[in-house]
């Protein structure tokens, strides 16, 4: 599954409008697209013609709930095209968790659970603003999609982003592939040219062949809450994002892995293996470990883990699917899992981690 972040920390590029219609011209590929609309501005949300009375969930449950799963959060806007709405509250999420531990990998959380045969490309719609939002999204994706208009202001700035964006791959200890796309383009005049010139230049590594015309088309289709391949699919707007969705499925990433797995099973505690679920925690100098929960009945005694070679303490389970709390047992003091990021309190105030098969 590709995921791809479409952000641009300067306002007014078309971030989400090459969002949205880039999402319907993947999905008129065939392409099963997921659009997450990240912005609290939830421009993505409207453009796609989505009202308040049709959403159950935003993206701010997703981030804010462990329970909250994708799938709980998706409404189908178009066929192969889902979204995940946003809403103004979502703007509150960088105080409500602000002391909260694996705060910038919530997205990631909730993206590793979506099944492989579910969907082919998930689609961020960044705000326009490097902070706790736009880094969830990074942290998530293996690419970004960086739309440019032809302005001083946009050359300047997409320089910086790209300084930002490999400050937050060595933090990854991985590689994302970045693309920028010119939008906005408006190539009858000589300054539009002048700046095309210069991006081509200096970012000729990342410049898509593709670039999106200057036209009224996209501003009416975002007034009628509609891609541009439905108001006027024969349009030049609709070309280009049909030319543009072609080029980057041509493009189907290859991604540096490097470490990637090593890191998902650093961010996320228990993972499914042939005969279960695997516990695994690291406590290399305790006597002894056990696994307990909703699937033991909160035993007591819970499920015996093993050390391995390494010091790891280490217990498969059978567990059906489900949602299930548990802890673990360590020289008889109950604790959380310090490596799965989802947990919720229980009545008595503490801690439970969250385990979704």
């Amino acid at each position: 599954m590709r995921v791809i972040a479409v952000m641009n920390q300067k306002g007014g590029c078309g971030k989400t409008t090459v969002s949205i219609n880039l999402a319907a011209a993947l999905s008129s590929l065939e392409r099963r697209v997921l659009l997450i609309d990240l912005d609290p501005q939830a421009h993505a949300t409207v453009g796609l013609g989505v009202s308040d009375n049709e959403i159950e969930m935003t993206s701010y449950e997703l981030l804010m709930d462990p329970a909250v799963r994708i799938g709980d959060a998706a409404i189908s806007v178009r066929q192969n095209l889902d979204l995940i709405a946003s809403s103004t509250v979502l703007g509150g999420v960088e105080q409500e968790l602000a002391d909260r531990m694996g705060r910038e990998e919530r997205l990631t959380t909730k993206i590793r659970q979506i099944p492989d045969d579910v969907g082919d490309i998930v689609l961020i719609d960044c705000p326009p603003s490097v902070g706790l939002l736009t880094f969830n999204a990074l942290i998530a994706s293996s690419e970004v999609l960086i739309p440019v208009d032809a302005s001083f202001f946009s050359f300047h700035g997409l320089g910086k982003l790209r300084e930002t964006i490999e400050v937050i791959e060595g933090e990854l200890t991985r590689k994302l592939r970045v693309h920028v796309v010119c939008n906005n383009l408006d190539t009858r005049t000589q300054f539009s040219r002048k700046m095309l010139s210069e991006i081509e230049k200096f970012h000729s590594a990342i410049l898509l062949d593709t670039f999106i015309s200057h036209t009224v088309r996209l501003k009416e289709a975002a007034a009628h809450g509609v891609p541009v391949l439905e108001l006027a699919r024969q349009s030049k707007a609709s070309r280009q994002f049909l030319a543009l969705a072609r080029e980057l499925v041509e493009k189907e990433a290859k991604i540096e892995t490097e470490n990637m797995e090593e890191w998902i099973e650093k961010l996320h505690g228990p993972k499914p293996v042939e005969e279960g679920i695997l516990f695994t925690l690291d406590v290399r100098q305790a006597k002894s470990a056990a696994v307990t929960g909703e699937f033991t009945n909160w035993s007591r005694e819970g499920i015996p883990m093993k050390q391995d070679t390494d010091g790891l303490w280490n217990a498969v389970v059978d567990i059906r699917p489900g949602e299930y709390e548990y802890r673990f047992i360590v020289d008889g003091v109950w604790m959380r899992d310090p490596n799965n990021r989802d947990y919720i309190r229980n009545e008595f105030g503490q801690e439970n981690s969250l385990l979704i098969v």
